[in-house]
């Protein structure tokens, strides 16, 4: 990754690895600072992911401190067969998932760990780099990063918001849908944020602001299209 990964913010040629066991990053881009987090392994990545400290996640996530997270399968022959990076700003508290203490047999016992709910990361979120051993270019790389970088920008809650919203739609398996399609999930939005009164406001909200950042085409009278 070191000698090869480009920065896909950036696209900086080269990517600076940390001292070994940083708690939160393995590499940085020294030109534009992004930070960068690696996770690789055989076999698929599936809905969930093993990662680190539960403890260490949330907070890194609550001070906008998490790093962006590289996911690399490989195969027997140690060849790179995916790479798919999602960025920072697409980690919530909702994607992470709390497991049990280890038992007190365990050599740390009572420690505390956490998976990555990759089922709950949008399509938007997970940015193909290397797809089936075929290498994407790298300004198509950027660019998707670029489309949906203005979640960055955003409060902790309404980047949930803006998530949870790009998660129904890709739930409805269709590119056209309306807006009655979309609140037929007000009552699972609401469970997801219980301090928020006016769910359908919200739907219009987010559904106006995907629209403005180019991700949705509105057709008039309630009718999107899914770009």
């Amino acid at each position: 990754m070191a000698s090869q990964m480009f920065c896909p913010h950036c696209l900086h040629s080269q990517l600076t690895p940390f001292a070994n066991n940083n708690p939160v990053a393995d590499f940085s881009c020294s030109q534009c600072k992004e930070q960068f987090q690696l996770k690789s392994q055989l076999p698929n990545f599936g809905r969930k992911i093993n990662d680190g400290a539960y403890g260490v996640m949330i907070k890194s996530i609550h001070q906008n401190m998490r790093p962006n997270f590289f996911f690399l399968q490989y195969t027997v022959d140690y060849y790179v067969k995916n790479l798919f990076l999602v960025p920072s700003f697409f980690f919530t508290p909702e994607v992470i998932e709390k497991r049990k203490p280890l038992a007190e047999s365990a050599k740390r016992a009572g420690w505390i760990g956490c998976n990555v709910l990759l089922e709950k990361i949008p399509p938007e979120g997970r940015i193909p780099i290397i797809q089936d051993g075929n290498i994407l270019q790298r300004k198509i790389v950027e660019e998707k990063w670029h489309k949906i970088e203005f979640i960055k920008k955003s409060p902790l809650i309404e980047r949930s918001w803006t998530i949870d919203i790009l998660n129904v739609i890709h739930q409805l398996k269709k590119k056209d849908f309306t807006l009655q399609d979309i609140y037929q999930y007000e009552k699972a939005l609401a469970m997801l944020h219980p301090n928020n009164f006016h769910v359908k406001d919200k739907i219009r909200q987010q559904l106006q602001i995907l629209r403005d950042k180019n991700l949705l085409q509105f057709k008039g009278k309630g009718k999107y299209v899914l770009k």
